[in-house]
């Protein structure tokens, strides 16, 4: 996250060398960077355990309350929940007239958990550590007044490009650590972003993003993780995981 701050800081002090004042009443090239909430879900559908004598369970029902009992229903979560990561939201536009751009977007959005859940009996605690990291590296079609007069800007986009998800899940039960296992899930994906939000003119070159709310699919398909320590070989079967993402910033142009 840090890496995408810096790239952030990097794109808008270099911004005012870039742009020239372009056509007669609106500027030709727009930066813009800040911060992005996401609200993210599972891009997986179910989910097969192998052991080490070929015998596979498979969980195709993520969300039933059978599954929950198996798996952990704070577990289950990490499957059947929409949640929030933080990250960024970085793009630069080139207006090809005072109303149409072309964009080229870049986000990232992080996740640190930590699901808990006690099997009574026996009495086995069960801790999943999840660490996740998506990016998306997007491009498309804006629309926005860009005059340079015009102090509200309301503005849509429609953009397509890949999503990079990782994630590293460690497993640790205390009684039976025969089963604790750390195994990772990495999926490149189709992307799209499709929404808008609203620019407020601040200064001669600057604007304040005060909102930007976007609905932004990724489209995962099937995969095995690859098992760093631990008994099991596991794989997923993909979807498409329904985002949303929100976020402020500023505008430099």
């Amino acid at each position: 996250m840090k890496q995408g701050w810096l790239l952030i800081v990097l794109i808008l002090s270099c911004a005012p060398f870039a742009f020239g004042q372009g056509a007669d009443d609106y500027r030709k090239v727009e930066v813009y960077g800040g911060f992005s909430q996401g609200r993210i879900e599972s891009n997986i559908n179910s989910l097969t355990f192998t052991d080490p004598g070929g015998h596979s369970q498979t969980y195709s029902d993520l969300c039933s309350s059978q599954t929950g009992e198996q798996l952990g229903l704070n577990s289950q979560q990490f499957f059947c929940r929409r949640r929030s990561f933080n990250g960024f939201d970085a793009s630069v536009t080139y207006n090809l007239s005072r109303y149409i751009g072309i964009k080229g977007n870049l986000t990232g959005h992080f996740k640190t958990d930590r699901f808990v859940d006690v099997f009574t009996p026996p009495g086995v605690t069960q801790t999943e550590a999840i660490t996740e990291r998506l990016y998306n590296f997007l491009g498309g079609v804006q629309i926005k007044d860009n005059r340079n007069s015009r102090r509200l800007k309301p503005f849509g986009h429609v953009l397509a490009g890949l999503a990079r998800y990782t994630a590293t899940q460690q497993q640790t039960i205390d009684l039976f650590p025969d089963f604790n296992f750390v195994a990772r899930d990495s999926e490149t994906s189709l992307a799209l972003k499709v929404g808008g939000g609203l620019d407020i003119r601040v200064s001669k070159r600057v604007d304040i993003r005060v909102f930007e709310l976007d609905y932004n699919p990724m489209f995962a398909g099937d995969r095995p993780w690859k098992t760093v320590s631990g008994p099991f070989a596991l794989s997923v079967t993909g979807k498409r995981a329904n985002n949303f993402t929100f976020g402020v910033g500023i505008v430099i142009h």
